[in-house]
C-alpha cells in the first residue's frame, strides 16, 4: 500500500469515523460544536470490490460484500480506533507508515490507501441526521493538516495568467532591462522581478488567461471574476498579501472594477468567496465547470491535532466563513508551471504569473 500524506490522512479519517461512529460539525473558526451526524456505513471500492463497512449498535464493524450483501468479516470499533491512532503516529513521523500497520490494514480486506473511484469526494458515507431524521448517502472531500497545509485550488499550467509589460510610452521592455529582471534568481525571485519592473518604471497589466476553459469557468461564477482574480494574483507579488481576509480588504481599497461601494455592498468578498466555494466543491481549471457539485456532503477537516470535524453543506454560511477565514494564496513551482520570466512575443513584452490556494 502506497500513498502520500494526504492519502494516508484519508485512510486515517476512514478508520477514525468507523471508530467514533459520529461526525461532529465545526463552527466558522474550526472549533467542535455539539452538532453531529451518525455514521451508518462507509462504502469503498478496493481492487474492484464493493465494500461496505457497517457500524453496528454493538460497537462492532461488519464488512459486507456490496455485490452479494454477505458479511465478509467483523471487527470491533476498538480495532478501528487502534489503527487510526497508529496511523496518526506514523503519518506524523519521518519513516512513513510501517509494514506492521499495513499488515493490520490489509487483514481488513483493504489493499489501497485511497478510494480512487470517487469524483471530487474522498470518502462515501451513509449518514443519519438525528435532528432532521434523514438518512443520506453523501461524498465528502477531506482536507488534512497532518501533512502540509491542504490545497483548496490546485495550480497547473492552465492557471497561468499573462500580463503585458509596457513603459510610460506604451513600449515594451528594453532588451537590457529584460536581461536585468530575469537575472534575479535568488530568494523570492518572482516577487523581486515584479518589484524590479516597478522600480524600472514599467506597467504590468492583465492581458489574458493562458487557458480559455479556466477563464470561462471563472466567468460561470461571475463575469468579472477573471479580472478580479488577475488583479489579486498580481497584487500578491507586489504587496505580498496572501490571507483571503486581507486580500478582500485590499480589493475594497484598490477597487479594480470601479464598483459603487458607497452603500457597503461586498462585491469583491461575495465573488471571491464564491470562487473558494466552487473550488472546494469540485471546480478545477482543467475541466468545464457545470456548477454541479461533485461533493454533496461537505468538507471533512483533519486538524493538526488529528481531530476530525466537518463542514456540512447544511451549514453553508459557516462553511463559507471558514473558507474566507482560512484560505490563503500560495506560489506553485515556477519551473513546473512555466511562469515568472519576462519574455518577448510579437514585438510585445509579457510575464506570466500563477497561484494556488491553500486552506
Amino acid at each position: 500500500m502506497k500513498g502520500n500524506k494526504g492519502e494516508w490522512s484519508e485512510l486515517y479519517t476512514f478508520f477514525r469515523l468507523l471508530s467514533d461512529g459520529k461526525l461532529f460539525s465545526a463552527d466558522e473558526y474550526l472549533n467542535k460544536t455539539d452538532s453531529f451526524v451518525e455514521i451508518l456505513n462507509i462504502n469503498r471500492k478496493d481492487a474492484g470490490d464493493n465494500l461496505i463497512f457497517k457500524v453496528e449498535k454493538n460497537a462492532s464493524i461488519n464488512l459486507i460484500d456490496g455485490n452479494t450483501n454477505k458479511i465478509i468479516l467483523s471487527f470491533p470499533q476498538s480495532k478501528a480506533e487502534e489503527i487510526a491512532d497508529e496511523l496518526v503516529s506514523d503519518i506524523s513521523g519521518k519513516t512513513g507508515v510501517s509494514s506492521k500497520l499495513i499488515d493490520k490494514i490489509q487483514k481488513l480486506n483493504l489493499t489501497q490507501v485511497a478510494d480512487k473511484s470517487l469524483g471530487k469526494g474522498d470518502i462515501n458515507i451513509l449518514i443519519y441526521d438525528p435532528v432532521h431524521g434523514i438518512r443520506s448517502q453523501q461524498e465528502f472531500s477531506i482536507k488534512s493538516f497532518l501533512g502540509s497545509d491542504p490545497t483548496l485550488f490546485n495550480a497547473n499550467k492552465t492557471t497561468n495568467i499573462t500580463y503585458r509589460i509596457t513603459d510610460s510610452s506604451n513600449n515594451p521592455i528594453s532588451a537590457a532591462d529584460l536581461i536585468d529582471v530575469n537575472s534575479i534568481k535568488t530568494g523570492h525571485k518572482y516577487i523581486k522581478r515584479i518589484a524590479r519592473l516597478n522600480d524600472l518604471g514599467y506597467n504590468v497589466n492583465f492581458a489574458s488567461y493562458d487557458d480559455n476553459t479556466f477563464k470561462l469557468n471563472l466567468q460561470v461564477i461571475d463575469s468579472d471574476l477573471p479580472e478580479i482574480i488577475a488583479h489579486v494574483v498580481k497584487d500578491k507579488y507586489v504587496s505580498k498579501i496572501t490571507k483571503i481576509t486581507e486580500v478582500i480588504d485590499k480589493l475594497k481599497i484598490d477597487n479594480p472594477m470601479n464598483y459603487d461601494l458607497t452603500e457597503g455592498h461586498r462585491f469583491y468578498e461575495y465573488r471571491l468567496v464564491n470562487f473558494l466555494v466552487e473550488a472546494a466543491l469540485g471546480m478545477t481549471s482543467k475541466a468545464v465547470w457545470s456548477g454541479k457539485y461533485d461533493v454533496v456532503g461537505g468538507i471533512i477537516i483533519v486538524k493538526p491535532d488529528a481531530q476530525v470535524l466537518c463542514y456540512h453543506l447544511i451549514d453553508f454560511n459557516k462553511f463559507k466563513q471558514y473558507l474566507k477565514n482560512s484560505s490563503r494564496l500560495d506560489n506553485p513551482s515556477g519551473s513546473k508551471m512555466g511562469y515568472g520570466s519576462v519574455y518577448m512575443e510579437g514585438g510585445e513584452s509579457f510575464v506570466k504569473l500563477n497561484f494556488q490556494i491553500k486552506a
